[in-house]
């Protein structure tokens, strides 16, 4: 991708609001952005870095249907209420995403992490011995089901396991801001992960989403230029990991982790997404571009609004995945 601007064609959900709102001649006032984690898995595989990636269900009504995305989901409270933790603290957070606001950050990570264990049964978490668990997580469906239906926290489950969150083994990816045009906007902040010795993902997922590994090179393929089969912010990440041959090389770039602020033009009657990316996300880059990555999204509110429900104290539940564009 190249380091200076990238465009992209909408989907035709969002084209369909696009033109609605151009003949009515009113536009809705952009909400806030909603803060999210996201998880993408990687491992080595036989034929070059695998990513486990999720695709909805092909069948009428289902929203984002048959699109490729990772699992993605909202702040909740009880992602760090009492929260057992080991290895980073807020402040180690808060410098790897670039912004301020510490418990924003840990936040984030926590975020990020209940989401692997909801979705792939992968706990990112270390045991009583301080060594990162390596028992497969099969046996916990019941509690990962628990999570998706709101019946239990986050943290509630690592004290009752006697565990604690290692925030280190994920790792800060992409910052994601959708569009203002759109219904819905989230701030999504996106980490990669490896599965830990020992652990085998499990998936599951509350509305019939399939998951499962695949080279980015396979998705890239697969879903060609199609607005509707990957939205914006799952395409760049798929491209910047098909460029990375291991997990240790993945996990040992650093990356520019600088918010990108999609725009929507309008070029001769075709809707766009414009990416004005300044510097190449996918390239090695700095982690201290706090002027613009700390913002007013960046206060402490917890808004439960997305994929697998939220605590019983959160307003909304909506959908897994993200619509990015």
């Amino acid at each position: 991708m190249p380091p200076s601007t990238r465009t992209l064609p909408v989907s035709s959900e969002l084209r369909w609001l696009l033109d609605h709102w151009q003949s009515d001649g009113r536009w809705p006032v952009p909400e806030a952005p909603r803060p999210t984690s996201g998880i993408v898995l990687i491992r080595d595989g036989t034929e070059g870095l695998e990513v486990f990636i999720t695709r909805q269900l092909d069948a009428r009504g289902v929203e984002d249907r048959n699109r490729w995305a990772f699992p993605t989901s909202s702040l909740r409270p009880g992602d760090v209420r009492k929260l057992p933790l080991a290895g980073w603290n807020s402040a180690r957070c808060a410098r790897a995403l670039s912004i301020e606001n510490k418990s924003r950050a840990l936040h984030h990570f926590s975020a990020a992490a209940r989401i692997t264990f909801a979705a792939t049964g992968i706990l990112l978490a270390e045991d009583v011995d301080r060594e990162v668990v390596a028992v497969p997580q099969t046996d916990w469906r019941t509690t990962r089901s628990r999570l998706f239906s709101n019946e239990v926290s986050w943290s509630q489950v690592l004290r009752d396991r006697d565990v604690k969150l290692r925030p280190d083994l994920c790792k800060p990816w992409l910052r994601w801001i959708n569009t203002p045009t759109q219904l819905h906007r989230f701030d999504t902040t996106f980490f990669i992960a490896t599965v830990p010795f020992g652990q085998e993902v499990d998936f599951l997922s509350p509305n019939e989403t399939s998951g499962g590994w695949k080279r980015p090179s396979q998705v890239l393929e697969e879903v060609g230029d199609d607005p509707n089969s990957i939205g914006a912010s799952a395409r760049l990440i798929v491209e910047s990991l098909s460029e990375v041959t291991t997990v240790g090389a993945a996990m040992a770039q650093v990356r520019n982790v600088h918010p990108l602020r999609p725009e929507i033009i309008n070029d001769d009657g075709d809707w766009k997404v414009v990416i004005q990316t300044g510097k190449d996300p996918h390239s090695k880059g700095t982690l201290r571009d706090r002027a613009i990555a700390v913002g007013e999204t960046d206060s402490d509110q917890s808004p439960g609004f997305l994929s697998f429900g939220g605590d019983d104290d959160d307003d909304d539940t909506l959908d897994e995945e993200t619509e990015d564009s």
